[in-house]
């Protein structure tokens, strides 16, 4: 699959907020393509205001560095010039917040959650991606 299509963007993020009601939790969804940009995202009912802005953050770190938001701690420990170097280049600050799930592919988009424990973050954007 190339980049995501508006209709699969709604489909992952609809898919992530049925496996949140599942788990009785609210979250809030963002789906970007390879480069950051955002495609959809969706607050549920009752989740915190700040949530859909994490959210966005983690799908946008995941698809800019081209891995799990929440498996870049090490390297922000490890390395945290270089990592403090590459925020400086993204029009965004990036997040080692678990939650931003990458989608991969031909080309890797991604998913981030926000509103949850970290895994079920990551658990319920794992389930979105499955609707892609």
């Amino acid at each position: 699959m190339t980049e995501p299509t508006l209709e699969t963007a709604r489909n992952v993020a609809e898919a992530t907020l049925a496996h949140a009601s599942h788990l009785g939790i609210k979250v809030s969804v963002c789906v970007v393509d390879s480069r950051g940009h955002e495609l959809v995202t969706l607050r549920a009912d009752g989740a915190n205001w700040f949530t859909a802005e994490v959210a966005r953050a983690k799908a946008r770190t995941a698809a800019a560095l081209r891995r799990d938001s929440g498996a870049l701690d090490g390297l922000k420990g490890s390395y945290p010039e270089l990592f403090r170097l590459i925020g400086g280049q993204l029009p965004f600050e990036p997040t080692t917040l678990p939650g931003g799930v990458v989608h991969t592919g031909e080309t890797a988009w991604a998913v981030g959650v926000s509103g949850a424990t970290p895994e079920q973050d990551v658990a319920c954007a794992r389930a979105g991606l499955s609707a892609a």
